[in-house]
């Protein structure tokens, strides 16, 4: 069983990475901090949140998304045919998100998140995944005032998607992971969302990787059995009958359990998570599980983050 994180890490603890991410993004908009400036903010942070996943052993590691505003802004921002809009709320979270609104074809005229992956490889010898957005998350966050259709925007995002990953997974990501927190609200269209995927994953050289989190799986999983990913990650903590929906499925892929708490400061036990690695390990064969926080760090104050990978690795390491 390997260890790995969702995404994102907190931004803001002074203490913890010697700089502030939002204090300089506010230095920057005041020109108080130049380009260079804001880039070496950016650098140093992700610098130790990835020698913090090192130092608590965690064996694939993200950059920590240190310049993210959030899952689907940094995406749409550099994209033509989007505008940037308002804040609204993300999820049944207490943060928010600047919407996208869509107005015209959207456009990826160069890489999006190379450089920042190219980065954050160079700051170790780990395994470094890069983690985007999936296609129905964007629609579902985006305001359409373009397609006003579903399947043709869903379709869009995801060739885009597609470039982006086959960029990251030839410049040597080891797995491209593809968030779909919106497939557990409200009714999705199944069958369009599997064609999003299908086609974001295709010919993609890395191990590919669908994560769930928040919300409710509701008959999610079967109908996911059609994605063509090598890996699907699973909140058990936000739904409390996602074990159950776990233990039912006939598993062909991979499995990531989402089974530490990220949004709860509470620090579970090495009992509490082995009694979940125990029911898993019934319908997923030890060597085909990661195990991860359920969702991204950024709603933990840094102290309870660090406790929390610590705990994980911990408990992983203790199973037999």
């Amino acid at each position: 069983m390997l260890t790995t994180v969702v995404g994102n890490f907190p931004k803001v603890a002074e203490a913890g990475y010697g700089t502030a991410v939002i204090g300089a993004i506010n230095r920057w908009q005041k020109q108080e901090l130049s380009d260079g400036g804001l880039e070496d903010v950016f650098q140093d942070v992700t610098r130790a949140v990835i020698k913090e996943q090192e130092a608590a052993g965690i064996d694939v590691v993200t950059d920590g998304q240190i310049r993210w505003e959030d899952l689907v802004t940094p995406l749409a921002r550099r994209l033509e045919g989007f505008e940037i809009n308002g804040l609204e709320r993300f999820f049944d979270n207490n943060v928010y998100y600047r919407r996208p609104i869509l107005h015209k074809t959207p456009v990826r005229k160069q890489p999006i998140f190379l450089k920042e992956y190219l980065f954050a490889r160079s700051c170790t010898s780990k395994p470094v995944k890069a983690v985007l957005p999936g296609p129905y998350t964007v629609v579902a966050l985006s305001e359409d005032r373009y397609y006003r259709n579903v399947r043709p925007f869903l379709r869009s995002i995801a060739e885009i998607l597609n470039e982006e990953a086959r960029t990251l997974a030839k410049a040597g990501a080891v797995m491209i992971q593809f968030d779909e927190p919106a497939l557990g609200f409200g009714k999705p269209p199944m069958k369009d969302v599997v064609e999003a995927i299908n086609i974001a994953t295709t010919g993609v050289q890395a191990k590919t990787a669908l994560y769930l989190y928040f919300g409710h799986l509701d008959g999610t999983l079967p109908a996911l059995r059609p994605c063509r990913v090598d890996l699907i990650g699973v909140d058990v903590v936000s739904d409390p009958k996602a074990i159950t929906a776990v233990r039912k499925q006939k598993w062909t892929k991979e499995l990531a359990l989402g089974c530490v708490d990220a949004r709860n400061t509470k620090l579970e036990s090495v009992t509490e998570l082995h009694a979940l690695f125990d029911v898993v390990k019934r319908v997923v064969p030890k060597g085909r599980l990661y195990a991860n926080p359920n969702c991204g760090l950024e709603f933990l104050p840094h102290e309870q983050a660090r406790q929390k990978l610590n705990r994980l690795v911990e408990a992983v390491r203790r199973y037999k």
